[in-house]
């Protein structure tokens, strides 16, 4: 300022730069041009770390796509969120049975809103996304898994811009509106449906979001309403419909092993008709069993050497019986054939459980 009292060319012009920043900031603070992005990598790059940080700090939701889910800790964290009362809705690719794999058994366990989806035309659910209170958005190649963590080159991206946020949010409903429960095998459901359309015709199907006239029930529907109103009901139908078939393995591996004495196509038409998804009593010796918290369900069966025979798969519901189990026990156990051996793998039973331990 002069000493008439008059701002200067060159005072005024800086009051008026001064100004303009503090309008600038003004507007970005309360009006984010560029939202706050993090992005990490890993193998051991904190990923995880991060998605459970904000597994803790969510208030009311986290809706999450992966095409499997075998990282423990962060189950863990997800399961003190959903006793907060944070809503929590998962879904992954239909191949990922909960019964085979322990992780998803737990969160069916423990009551989540667990859904499957079938990839198009054959494909694949392969999205790798979450959303924590509708506000954060993670996304990239990494897979919720212990080998994302510590042995893949993976990426992750948490970003908080609300348009982007917004169409993963719309994108995530769509799937999980195209996704079903999974709570009973699709052959019980199927034993169930006409009894479930009757419900449905009588408007006691609350949840179906299709209404019936008692022919149009899709199947997708049946499931979503047994697996979650009638559960028990269902499992009850499920144990009814097992078939045992009365065959030593001794007898099985000669028509099916190495020594058979059949073709690949007469092992095909025979395995078809009279063997695959019935279920077995076999008594064989333990030698081996997973222990860590993705394998903790694998338990091989020796029935000839120390090699192994057969691959048990057990659900979750069998976790305290079968972390009693030692290898070199001898036990009778049951299950249903799912795959035959082959150069490269064993015998393969799932819905294995644990009848007696012989020696």
């Amino acid at each position: 300022m002069n000493r008439f009292g008059f701002i200067k060319k060159n005072d005024l012009i800086t009051i008026l730069l001064t100004l303009s920043i503090s309008v600038l900031s003004l507007l970005c603070a309360s009006n984010t041009i560029y939202a706050k992005t993090e992005v990490l990598f890993s193998p051991k790059g904190s990923i995880k770390e991060a998605i459970i940080k904000n597994i803790i700090s969510s208030k009311v939701t986290i809706d999450i796509t992966a095409f499997t889910f075998t990282a423990g800790d962060i189950a863990e964290a997800l399961y003190q969120a959903k006793e907060r009362g944070v809503v929590i809705r998962v879904v992954v690719d239909q191949t990922q049975d909960a019964k085979c794999y322990p992780v998803l058994g737990f969160l069916k366990q423990e009551q989540f809103d667990l859904q499957f989806l079938k990839g198009n035309i054959g494909g694949s659910m392969h999205n790798a996304f979450a959303i924590f209170d509708d506000k954060l958005l993670v996304t990239g190649s990494y897979t919720w898994t212990e080998y994302a963590e510590k042995f893949n080159y993976e990426n992750a991206i948490f970003i908080d811009e609300a348009d982007a946020v917004e169409k993963y949010k719309r994108e995530f409903e769509s799937l999980y509106n195209k996704s079903v429960v999974q709570g009973a095998s699709r052959r019980a459901v199927i034993a169930a449906s006409n009894e479930v359309k009757e419900l449905a015709k009588q408007g006691s199907v609350g949840n179906m979001k299709e209404k019936s006239d008692g022919n149009t029930t899709s199947e997708d529907n049946v499931i979503k309403f047994v697996a979650r109103k009638d559960i028990k009901h269902l499992k009850t139908i499920e144990k009814s419909l097992k078939q045992f078939v009365t065959i030593s393995f001794e007898e099985f591996d000669k028509k099916f092993g190495s020594e058979s004495k059949l073709d690949k196509s007469e092992k095909t038409r025979l395995w078809k008709s009279e063997f695959e998804g019935k279920y077995i009593r076999w008594t064989g010796r333990i030698s081996f069993r997973g222990f860590a918290v993705y394998d903790w369900n694998k338990v091989g069966i020796s029935h000839k050497s120390s090699n192994i025979d057969v691959n048990l798969r057990f659900d979750y519901s069998k976790q305290r019986k079968v972390m009693k189990l030692k290898v070199g026990d001898i036990v009778t156990y049951t299950g249903r054939l799912v795959s035959l051996s082959s150069t490269f793998s064993s015998y393969r039973v799932e819905d294995a459980d644990v009848l007696q331990v012989v020696g």
